[in-house]
């Protein structure tokens, strides 16, 4: 998967389902990611990039947080 089309994806979930911000983030350094909280919401706000790593750690933290199921953030690997 590209890497905008990866982070509007990511993005939108997060919106959708009204995910916090900093729980999210919180959970994403728990299992390994490494940017820092600005950079993850300029991510999310689409003004920013993140490396391969923290985009797909990013993408499990909020599929962790998710409580509709059908409503998944990708991984760079997916299409």
């Amino acid at each position: 998967m590209q890497e905008n089309d990866q982070q509007a994806l990511t993005g939108a979930v997060v919106k959708e389902l009204g995910i916090n911000l900093f729980v999210l983030w919180i959970h994403f350094v728990s299992l390994g990611g490494n940017a820092e909280l600005e950079s993850v919401l300029m991510y999310l706000a689409g003004d920013g990039s993140l490396p391969e790593w923290d985009r797909d750690v990013l993408s499990t933290a909020a599929n962790d947080l998710t409580l509709q199921p059908p409503a998944q953030a990708p991984r760079s690997n997916e299409d």
